[in-house]
């Protein structure tokens, strides 16, 4: 079976996709060996190595607790990163990583060299972004592979049908798996990870977000700009979430008392940002863009946000928090960063599989949506929780209580462990 998953990979990576993000990701990755094994030739060293992989932003979330743990305990290590996604190469990593770069295309033509180079000791993948050539082609090495921040999610295609057949070897050859959840570590296992393997860790992501210390610049404009006027804030909208906010901010619109809300769209480039506001302007919810600070925001009581990265701290500033993506396939964005700052959150009803918003609704510090009318039902619990402030506060800290801590211990152990 392996045969056809390679065959597969060589035709999927040779496709013409149109412009976008997986286009911009394949084109980066085909140069990526070459600059792998340029980068070791000059600055490899002798100190053992540590390849992490972390598709994008959220996975580099979830493992970068774990990278800042594994150098305090051995300060003599090298650790690189590579990635997946566009969005990552132009964010900040943490500087203990040696050298980041795209993955190079999942051939072994382009990993065997690669990892012949590097010679990594280990190679920790972050959530469950699993390359089936580079786990085949470590494992040949003697390198072991392992999952921090392990999740699958109950819809995913790799549990069923020719998916599953198709990597049962590379889930067979995993090291181990910090399974966020029993639910997830039943998943790597039914997937073909042996069960002595996986452990249930929690999620390393809690720990990343609770220890963070925020930017407080972007939370100051907002709390500046809103002045004793309630702050609701819409982060990661998708477009399936568009009609929902307009209506809502609308509804909202038509009361004695102001609010002022921030929308952070999930994809905030010119296109998605025209077309946001077209859909607010519809509902007669007039908006205007902030780039963030050190801009100064505009008059109008709702802005949209067109800068990556700001969205985790401008919860800081927020009462209440919306998170985009429950009205669509894709599933739901991150909740736990306003859970952080004792927000209670809202989400829409498409959040099934999601371990983070499932504890925090079980704890009352998440509400969700119903499928129809829920334009309607958001402006309700958006001025109920604005209006009532013992529950808000009730829920707000509920929210972070079902946060966990302790995943990144057991994770940086199982690693040390194996090196």
């Amino acid at each position: 079976m392996f045969s056809t998953y390679r065959i597969v990979a060589r035709v999927a990576h040779r496709l013409p996709y149109p412009p976008g993000a997986l286009r911009a990701s394949l084109s980066a990755r085909r140069g990526a060996a070459a600059r792998w094994r340029a980068w070791a030739q000059e600055a490899r060293g002798a100190n053992p190595l540590i390849w992490m992989h972390a598709a994008s932003v959220g996975e580099l979330c979830a493992i970068e607790p774990v990278l800042g743990r594994l150098r305090r305990a051995l300060p003599g290590i090298s650790v690189v990163l590579s990635h997946t996604s566009p969005s990552l190469s132009g964010i900040a990593v943490p500087p203990t990583v040696a050298h980041r770069d795209f993955l190079p295309l999942d051939e072994p033509a382009h990993l065997g060299p690669t990892l012949d180079a590097l010679r990594p000791a280990v190679l920790v993948f972050s959530r469950g972004d699993l390359w089936p050539e580079l786990v085949q082609q470590a494992t040949a090495r003697g390198v072991p592979s392992m999952v921090v921040g392990g999740t699958v999610r109950p819809t995913s295609h790799r549990l069923r049908g020719p998916a599953r057949s198709l990597l049962t070897a590379m889930h067979r050859s995993i090291a181990w798996v910090g399974a966020v959840t029993d639910d997830d570590a039943g998943r790597w296992i039914h997937l073909g990870v042996p069960s002595d393997r996986v452990t249930v860790t929690g999620d390393p992501r809690h720990d990343h977000i609770l220890e963070r210390i925020p930017s407080l610049e972007p939370a100051r404009a907002v709390a500046a700009w809103a002045g004793a006027d309630p702050v609701f804030a819409a982060g990661s909208v998708e477009p399936s979430d568009d009609d929902v906010l307009a209506e809502a901010l609308h509804l909202l619109g038509d009361q004695s008392w102001r609010i002022r809300t921030v929308i952070v769209p999930h994809d905030p480039s010119p296109r998605r940002v025209r077309t946001l506001r077209g859909a607010l302007a519809q509902r007669r919810v007039g908006t205007d863009v902030w780039e963030g600070p050190p801009n100064p925001l505009p008059g109008t009581p709702a802005v949209i946000v067109t800068t990556h990265g700001l969205l985790a701290d401008l919860y800081l500033a927020a009462s209440v928090a919306y998170v985009g993506g429950g009205f669509r396939r894709g599933g739901l964005h991150a909740t736990a960063e306003p859970a952080a700052f004792a927000i209670p959150l809202i989400v829409g009803p498409r959040w099934q599989g999601g371990a983070d918003v499932s504890a925090l609704l079980t704890a009352g510090g998440a509400l969700d949506l119903p499928p129809r009318n829920a334009g309607f039902v958001l402006a309700g619990l958006v001025r109920r929780l604005l209006q009532q402030n013992g529950e808000r506060e009730r829920r707000g800290l509920a929210a972070r209580a079902a946060l966990g801590r302790g995943a990144t211990a057991l994770s940086v152990n199982a690693v040390l462990s194996r090196l």
